[in-house]
């Protein structure tokens, strides 16, 4: 699993794009995936990537990180970072554990600004974060692997015949 995600890391900075359209590219898809609509963030990414000159795969790589498996986690963030913000604390679980389906409903609608909050807080954070930070690693890595020159390993030596 770690040499497949390694090589994905590798085929994502080999991209045939700036390093400013690499790191738009994730920084954009990532950023809008923390809209607190599943796939919504995606779709928006996915469209104004062309107009702002985004690279397509990275951010279709950037929408991946907020996925089935994660997004629970994320999205439990956002609340908790928009909650903290507005001091608004959050009720506890031996409260929450006994509401029928209107409870959980009164309590989602309660929290709307909290969650669009943490998230424009966190859309934020990732800007700032990977933007810099991923434009510096792919201008390094495509300073020291230009395009055209493959590093491949030699083939090893043919079986000796018998």
């Amino acid at each position: 699993m770690l040499v497949r995600l390694r090589q994905g890391i590798g085929r994502l900075l080999r991209l045939h794009a700036s390093p400013h359209g690499i790191a738009l590219g994730f920084t954009l898809g990532l950023g809008l995936s923390l809209i607190p609509i599943p796939f919504a963030g995606m779709l928006v990414a996915l469209a104004l990537a062309p107009m702002l000159g985004a690279s397509l795969p990275a951010v279709y790589a950037g929408t991946a990180i907020v996925n089935p498996l994660t997004g629970a986690a994320i999205y439990f963030a956002e609340l908790w970072v928009g909650s903290v913000a507005l001091g608004d604390p959050l009720p506890g679980w031996a409260v929450v554990r006994a509401y029928d389906w209107r409870g959980w409903w009164e309590l989602f609608v309660s929290k709307i600004p909290a969650f669009l909050l943490g998230a424009t807080i966190l859309m934020a954070w990732v800007t700032v974060l990977c933007y810099p930070t991923l434009r510096g690693i792919v201008t390094w890595f495509q300073r020291r692997h230009p395009p055209g020159v493959v590093t491949e390993p030699e083939p090893a030596d043919p079986p000796a015949s018998q």
